[in-house]
């Protein structure tokens, strides 16, 4: 039991003035003395009691505009200041790191596509070096990854945390929708697809061991057996009224959490995967859309709470994003991938763009055009497409002044 301020105050003052108060005063005068004098004092620093500490991580805000943490953003994001590299593809698949790369060919990558896909030792010898020692190899950013992801696990994405922010956001909805979410007809939906591990060419299926009859550029050949999976990121309130089914989506890739739409749930999900599966790996097909009713429990948003801790846990595979090189069975990540340097001088390549991996923000996907510094602080060279881009100006500005000049007669 504790006393309100003005009952600490009455008791002291009787104390003072010779009275002697109550057992219960007295009792919880000193446990209330003691737990401040036992409290240690640092300069400009408050410590909080043990027995207040935990009540305080309950309020811990987080930045709910961000959907669950990614290997390929982390990646991403931590290696923004490295320029792409130039690799040449090999016509044997024996030479080559990366998949479907075109032979003969120089690709610029971007150094995260070139971790992500275990092929780190096709970067240049002296950017490995100094990647390493920052911490930003491939290994350093695996444990970054992985520790993110854990701890999100615990705070972030908690059951506790997870049903504070839902019970949160419902109160801010309107007072209508509020006494629509409470009916006790009220459910939860939640999506399901059905995946399928896709090979879509004929190197990838060489490294796994199947062989082709024939090249063919439209390849997609099903791999393993089919796999159903519930929505890991996302369900859906159903509340029947009026002759009327009305929808709310929850979602951790949502950056409202939880919202009215107008949509049916089925297709909302069929429109918006990535609320609900969040990054899907490009291996994967999927198909077969279907919604599964589950039971709402004493408490709709404890319910939804577990539901979603649980899916943010199975998210770790679609999280980590393993590569289609990764994957095969016979991976080529001790292979180095040739250098656009070491290409004959005789034989001018064909420049190309690399695609931009599924998955990797938009901002740290693109590339800039002009030299930058790189993670070694120096200026690199300019590229080959630069260079193509320099000579054919020179090239049109000759034209012009040719014709410009005035013919010479002899």
């Amino acid at each position: 039991m504790y006393l309100s301020l003005g009952e600490w105050l009455t008791a002291a003052l009787a104390f003072t003035n010779g009275l002697t108060p109550p057992d219960m005063y007295v009792h919880e005068m000193s446990t209330t003395l003691t737990r401040v004098t036992s409290v240690p004092i640092h300069d400009n620093a408050i410590t909080i009691p043990p027995q207040d500490l935990a009540s305080s991580h309950t309020h811990t805000a987080f930045d709910w505009s961000r959907p669950p943490v990614t290997r390929a953003r982390v990646f991403a994001e931590r290696l923004t200041d490295v320029r792409p590299v130039c690799v040449v593809g090999s016509r044997d698949d024996r030479e080559n790191c990366l998949l479907d790369l075109p032979a003969d060919a120089r690709t610029h990558v971007s150094a995260s596509r070139l971790m992500l896909s275990g092929c780190e030792s096709s970067l240049p010898a002296p950017l490995r070096a100094l990647l390493t020692q920052e911490g930003r190899n491939a290994s350093a950013l695996e444990r970054t990854f992985s520790e993110t992801f854990a701890a999100e696990s615990r705070g972030q994405f908690s059951v506790s945390a997870l049903e504070r922010r839902l019970t949160e956001r419902l109160r801010e909805l309107s007072p209508a929708m509020r006494r629509l979410v409470s009916r006790t007809d009220a459910y939860i939906e939640i999506p399901q697809l059905t995946f399928f591990r896709l090979i879509t060419s004929e190197r990838e299926a060489r490294r796994h061991g199947i062989r082709v009859p024939s090249p063919d550029p439209n390849l997609r050949l099903h791999s393993g057996d089919p796999e159903v999976r519930d929505a890991m990121l996302g369900a859906y309130i159903r509340i029947p009224f009026q002759g009327w089914t009305h929808t709310v989506l929850v979602s951790l890739a949502s950056p409202l959490t939880i919202e009215p739409i107008r949509q049916n749930s089925r297709a909302h999900a069929k429109a918006h995967r990535h609320q609900m599966f969040g990054d899907v790996p490009e291996y994967f097909e999927t198909t077969n859309l279907r919604m599964r009713a589950i039971p709402r429990g004493e408490n709709l948003m404890r319910t939804l709470a577990e539901h979603l801790h649980e899916g943010h846990q199975h998210y770790r595979e679609f999280a980590y994003g393993a590569t289609r090189e990764m994957l095969t069975l016979t991976p080529h990540s001790h292979i180095r991938q040739r250098a656009c340097q070491a290409f004959p001088r005789d034989r001018p390549p064909v420049v190309t763009r690399e695609s931009v991996p599924r998955g990797l923000p938009a901002q740290a996907a693109a590339a800039p055009a002009a030299p930058t510094r790189g993670a070694s602080g120096q200026i690199n060279a300019p590229t080959a497409s630069e260079m193509a881009q320099a000579l054919a100006e020179l090239e049109r500005l000759d034209q012009h002044y040719r014709s410009q000049s005035r013919p010479r007669f002899g």
